[in-house]
């Protein structure tokens, strides 16, 4: 195989963005002569024509214009691998795997804080609905929703959730909680994937009388809580996934009950990953984070 002129290759791609010899020749800090002689040395090399000399600039030929696609794409990958090597600090990833509502109301508003403790550390979050299987997935750091009980793996216990009942503004009269609970009848009930929210939240606080399945299923949390933002009904929410919404005004806690949720946040990992100080120092950073969060109380740690 032939030697590839690297240097006539430059001069062409060079002179294929200017459309112009003169202008490349600028560009590269050398003569109109040299740029010329090269890209004649390149399509001697390459027997054909790459451009046709115009009086006022150059037109690139079909095989030219091929040409010039592939340079631009090669220089630019050179590029960046040159930019990657020069570094000098090596960059890594993180993934964490979680579901779709923790992920949107309590991790993404504090990527830009990971981002500072972490500089060097590159951020993938995954949410699903499934638990993390740390043997065939490519999965760092995942957080669970549920008892606490993961056999081998670390945990660490984040917060327990409150669930409140939370509606638009628009939805009650003057945007003043209500005062009596079976004035939920007069409204629509906005559910998750299930019933068992409304289900356990009016056992829990003794309300009778009101059917706990009928009204809207939304598919997931964060599609309720847009409906509730809508002014489509009233949700059951965490306080702490609500709590940018209640500051802002967009949402309103309808009564002062609050109910502790049924399981708690975890965090979990690997045990030997903890010897990888960046996986260590983020489950570290998501307990710190769990303890500011807004009015919750920590899951128990057994």
């Amino acid at each position: 195989m032939k030697r590839i002129p690297v240097g006539p290759l430059r001069a062409f791609d060079v002179a294929a963005r200017n459309l112009n010899l003169s202008a490349a020749a600028e560009e590269m800090n050398v003569t109109h002569a040299a740029v010329s002689r090269q890209v004649k040395q390149l399509e001697d090399w390459l027997g054909v024509k790459l451009f046709e000399r115009l009086p006022r600039g150059l037109r690139l030929t079909a095989q030219g214009a091929l040409l010039a696609e592939g340079t631009r794409a090669a220089f630019d990958r050179l590029a960046s691998a040159l930019e990657d090597v020069s570094t000098p600090t090596v960059r890594r990833k993180l993934t964490i795997s979680t579901f779709s509502s923790f992920n949107a109301r309590w991790l993404m508003p504090r990527v830009q804080a990971f981002s500072m403790l972490f500089p060097d550390v590159d951020l993938q979050v995954i949410t699903t609905s499934q638990l993390a299987d740390f043997a065939r997935e490519d999965v760092d750091i995942a957080i669970r929703f549920g008892g606490g009980n993961y056999p081998g793996l670390h945990t660490v216990p984040l917060f327990r959730p409150r669930e409140i009942v939370v509606c638009a503004p628009s939805l009650l009269k003057g945007g003043a909680p209500l005062k009596n609970l079976s004035e939920l009848r007069n409204f629509t009930l906005l559910h998750d994937d299930s019933y068992r929210s409304w289900a356990r939240w009016l056992d829990a606080v003794g309300v009778k009388g009101i059917n706990p399945r009928r009204g809207i299923v939304c598919g997931d949390r964060n599609s309720m809580l847009q409906a509730a933002l809508a002014g489509q009904g009233m949700a059951i929410a965490s306080e702490v996934f609500a709590a940018s919404e209640l500051a802002a005004g967009r949402l309103v806690k309808v009564f002062e009950q609050e109910v502790s949720s049924e399981y708690a946040i975890y965090a979990v990992c690997l045990p030997r990953r903890l010897n990888d100080p960046m996986v260590a120092g983020v489950m570290e950073w998501l307990e710190q984070e769990s303890k500011t969060s807004h009015d919750v109380h920590p899951p128990p740690s057994d």
